[in-house]
């Protein structure tokens, strides 16, 4: 049976405590993108099973995923940036200052009502998961299993893409750091 495995990377190694404006938040992400993962955050047993048993290893072209992949000792077949984090809007709202990762969620569920510009925008992210799917799928006719480490929000819109298309929600999906989300093929 066919299997892809979305898993979220590790934790970063950021201070998400401060609080800021949303106008210093791209800063923020900026930052996060080439930060390096927390060195206490460890995948669960499970996970690596998974991973050292499966087929072929995809990430993004991000530093956290590939370097989480390098924590399991596995190597990478392909880095690619359709697999990369879903873009946030960027909004100028400079006097309210909340920590990131709270600007992260509102801005991601404003995203959902079409707050964005063109590369931001709920629209875009949808484009880039069937993208990201087709590449997925491609390798899956190759390979048994195959494993995307990959990002929260990313993940969370290929998952989406791959049950319209058929596939199927094994167990339970996790977006929470070295969660996974197993999807297996129906054969028709």
């Amino acid at each position: 049976m066919k299997q892809i495995i979305l898993i979220r990377h590790a934790k970063v190694d950021m201070d998400n405590s401060q609080k800021i404006t949303s106008v210093l938040l791209k800063s923020w992400v900026d930052a996060y993108d080439v930060a390096d993962i927390h060195l206490e955050s460890l995948p669960p047993q499970e996970l690596i099973d998974l991973v050292e048993s499966s087929s072929v290893v995809l990430t993004s072209s991000l530093k956290r995923t590939i370097d989480s992949v390098k924590v399991l000792g596995i190597d990478i077949y392909e880095q690619n940036s359709l697999f990369n984090e879903a873009k946030i809007p960027d909004v100028g709202i400079p006097l309210l200052k909340l920590k990131p990762k709270r600007w992260l969620t509102i801005l991601r569920v404003l995203s959902l009502f079409g707050l964005g510009k063109k590369g931001t925008s709920l629209k875009a992210s949808k484009i880039q998961a069937q993208k990201a799917v087709i590449r997925l799928e491609e390798l899956s006719a190759e390979y048994d299993t195959v494993v995307l480490m990959g990002h929260g929000g990313m993940n969370w819109f290929i998952r989406k893409v791959l049950m319209k298309k058929g596939w199927s929600l094994q167990a339970n999906a996790s977006n929470k750091n070295w969660g996974m989300t197993i999807l297996e093929e129906i054969k028709g």
